[in-house]
């Protein structure tokens, strides 16, 4: 995994970023804190792509 120091701040990055962690069967709830360890992460932009890909499959609870 070629991931180190590293910018996930446009789709394309994010986007082989999550190809690579799937492929590696790192859980959705590790994703974010695992790219943060190679470096800085739009976490809106993750979030979206998560979507895209199906990784945020829970619902939205409404306060």
């Amino acid at each position: 995994m070629r991931m180190q120091n590293q910018r996930y701040d446009t789709r394309e990055s994010l986007m082989q970023a999550l190809r690579e962690l799937m492929a590696l069967e790192v859980p959705a709830e590790d994703v974010a804190p695992v790219l943060c360890t190679f470096g800085p992460v739009d976490l809106d932009l993750l979030a979206v792509c998560m979507d895209d890909v199906g990784l945020n499959e829970t619902p939205a609870i409404a306060a």
